[in-house]
């Protein structure tokens, strides 16, 4: 009844319309579905950008809270690093903001830990020992859960690609939380050797943090296994760097069990200081020329592939377009 009551020319039109709507609905569909994937990994590569200056500022802050633990306790020869290193973290962290989202530089969390770096910078050298290194460790404890409110805010944590999500989990989790751990026992074992004694009480923490990185150390190997196993061509890359780290790592847990918890404080503070250092920035190493750059590359490849298939899309419809018009003048001059 509809054609009966149109012209000749018009059927063609309305099918031809009919044809249309449908490809756009569909290519549409295609075309949402590939820029929210080219959008997410943009993000995640952005993210990964503020989280490489937060790495560098936890990295000296680790090392300035070791030194103050070592001249609070009595070693002048560390006086110099630790003055040298406090604006190492003044620069980094100044880096850092500059590097972060504006919505993230104004997080209460953010603006927490600026807070505490300015009052461990004014007065930390007033501090007990002890007092030191809790300041240190709480402000690092805040970075910790920051570098996670990054991943939040940048989509790192909705991956669902599996190789990606257990690299994000190593980078965010895992390995910061050991290396925290790790700048701890250097802090508190370099206090410990340089007044060569233990309490009972810093007994009891030092062995809690020789067990808790232990246990971060098997959690984070854990998610390299299943990164290689999702993503086995990153084999050669990642296996090399972490065995090494890991090796370091275990003779760090005998040398704290032995010397230190065995109360015969053999070695010397600066000594211990620059082992603990050397593992913790291989373990930096590790994720600055290792992790990172294949990150940054699954994730790139992710956009790549999809920018790729979405132009192969688009071209698709414009030829199924033009073929359906070329055919549609066909038959209408035909008919």
């Amino acid at each position: 009844a509809l054609m009966n009551r149109l012209r000749y020319n018009t059927k063609f039109l309305l099918i031809g319309a009919a044809i249309a709507v449908v490809m756009l609905v569909l290519l549409s569909s295609v075309y949402t579905t590939l820029n929210r994937d080219i959008n997410a990994a943009s993000s995640e590569l952005s993210g990964l950008q503020m989280l490489k200056h937060v790495y560098r500022m936890t990295q000296a802050t680790q090392q300035h809270r070791g030194l103050s633990a070592g001249v609070l306790s009595g070693n002048e020869a560390m006086k110099d690093k630790r003055a040298t290193k406090e604006k190492d973290v003044s620069e980094a962290l100044a880096a850092a903001e500059a590097a972060l989202s504006p919505k993230l530089r104004e997080m209460p969390a953010w603006k927490s830990i600026r807070q505490d770096w300015e009052l461990i910078q004014s007065q930390g050298l007033t501090w007990s020992q002890p007092d030191n290194v809790k300041r240190h460790s709480e402000m690092l404890t805040k970075v910790l859960q920051f570098m996670v409110d990054i991943a939040d805010e940048t989509e790192l944590t909705l991956d669902t690609v599996m190789d990606i999500y257990y690299f994000m989990d190593t980078m965010v989790t895992k390995m910061p939380s050991m290396l925290e751990q790790m700048g701890i026992t250097r802090a508190s074992g370099t206090a410990a050797l340089a007044k060569k004694e233990l309490s009972p009480q810093r007994r009891i923490d030092l062995a809690a943090q020789v067990a808790q990185m232990a246990g971060a150390l098997k959690a984070q190997n854990i998610n390299l296994e299943k990164v290689l196993r999702f993503a086995p061509t990153l084999q050669g890359a990642l296996s090399g760097p972490t065995k090494e780290f890991s090796e370091g790592a275990e003779q760090i847990f005998t040398l704290v069990r032995n010397d230190i918890l065995g109360e015969k404080f053999e070695t010397l503070p600066q000594d211990y200081f620059a082992m603990l250092t050397q593992e913790i920035d291989l373990g930096y190493k590790v994720m600055f020329d290792t992790l990172i750059p294949q990150f940054e590359q699954q994730l790139q490849a992710r956009v790549d592939h999809a920018r790729k298939a979405l132009m192969l899309e688009i071209g698709l419809a414009i030829l199924v377009a033009l073929v359906v018009g070329y055919l549609g003048f066909g038959t209408y001059y035909s008919v």
